[in-house]
């Protein structure tokens, strides 16, 4: 049996998908091929015991590059005919359904993680140009589509109120992730304290840790203003943000802004690093003030959580399924910097409470979110 996963790039398949490859390989006599913009990472995939194929993505919007991902992804399905399609994220999943069903294959299935930026667009006729052609092309993915897999049950509300999909296609889980790789016992005591000299973290020093894209959308404002609130009256705590730029998203926040925060505040910002677990470890509590329309687990909350850490995220429909508040942590207003200031203020100045999150914290990720069940039940939908 001929499966392809089809994804964006060779990070996201690693830092996403591990668990679905595994899966996908314990299916009976199956092949597993993983199709992607292929780059630093492709050792790694190979390690994992698949045929990686590699078809480059632009992330942004462009037509014709478009239709070049959309046949190039052709070229590939109608070569190896395969029995299993599945896409992961926005533009897989619209491009690659269209260019699987073109090829042939068996069955199709589609694995929407969020819906991605076009719906926190500033209003005006661009943008409503913008999600209606989006949910036209997603309207098509799912009419091609075998099986559509849900993470976030808003968004499957609103494709099936939209009449994107039909109900009997739907397959709606929890986000996931790998709760063994995510432990705090999987970071030892030299490497965070090798971290905290490297970052400038004192002794005593409290560390708030944000990791995210660099899009307004994803909090951004409000992370750096509630850094710089607190920085103005207290020096023991330190605000790390983990943010690669995006300079062709409309959505981008410049590097002049968060430099000239930096100055302003107890704030270090790291661009990309690819030690986030070890990252985690050195933190006290996370925070995602994100107004972005996510998947309903964001990564930025489950990552922490599996490591034991208190949460703090934006009371949004489509992210704060993570945080039970007053357990392991709090909702705040989206928009809001004192809000999320004073949040923050209130777990540093209580040690045990924060302990208490964390603890409940690491406890529902591993009944609540752990990979091997969830994909399990999934892929088993989907073969």
């Amino acid at each position: 049996m001929n499966i392809a996963l089809v994804c964006p790039d060779d990070l996201s398949i690693v830092l996403f998908c591990k668990g679905i490859i595994k899966e996908l390989k314990s299916v009976k006599d199956s092949e597993v091929y993983v199709i992607c913009s292929a780059g630093d990472y492709r050792q790694e995939l190979t390690n994992l015991g698949v045929h990686v194929q590699d078809v480059d993505i632009d992330r942004y919007t462009s037509f014709s590059k478009d239709l070049i991902y959309l046949f190039g992804l052709y070229r590939v399905f109608r070569s190896k005919r395969f029995d299993l399609v599945l896409t992961f994220s926005t533009k897989a999943n619209i491009y690659g359904t269209i260019a699987a069903a073109m090829a042939g294959a068996r069955k199709i299935a589609i694995h929407v993680v969020g819906l991605g930026g076009v719906f926190t667009l500033p209003p005006g006729f661009k943008t409503k140009l913008k999600q209606f052609v989006f949910l036209l092309l997603y309207r098509v993915s799912c009419f091609l589509s075998d099986r559509v897999w849900f993470t976030n049950p808003n968004d499957m509300s609103f494709f099936i109120r939209k009449k994107i999909v039909s109900t009997q296609k739907t397959i709606l889980t929890r986000n996931y992730l790998d709760t063994d790789f995510y432990s705090p016992s999987m970071v030892s005591d030299r490497v965070i304290a090798d971290l905290k000299r490297e970052l400038g973290i004192g002794e005593n020093d409290k560390t708030v840790m944000m990791v995210a894209r660099m899009i307004w959308s994803k909090g951004i404002r409000e992370y750096a203003e509630a850094a710089e609130l607190i920085s103005s009256k207290r020096t023991d705590v330190t605000f790390v943000l983990v943010a690669p730029l995006e300079p062709g998203n409309p959505d981008f926040v410049p590097e002049s802004y968060i430099r000239e925060m930096e100055k302003k505040a107890r704030l270090k910002w790291l661009g990309f690093r690819n030690d986030i677990r070890e990252l985690y470890a050195v933190s006290d509590l996370a925070v995602a003030p994100t107004y972005y329309k996510e998947g309903g687990y964001p990564r930025s909350l489950l990552e922490p959580m599996s490591m034991g850490k208190p949460l703090i995220s934006a009371d949004s429909i489509d992210c704060k399924s993570a945080v039970e508040e007053g357990q392991n942590g709090y909702l705040v207003p989206i928009r809001d910097s004192k809000a999320l200031a004073k949040s923050i203020e209130d777990l540093i100045d209580n040690p045990e409470k924060m302990k208490r999150f964390g603890s409940y914290s690491r406890l529902k990720a591993k009944e609540k979110f752990d990979e091997r069940k969830i994909v399990q039940y999934a892929v088993a939908r989907l073969v």
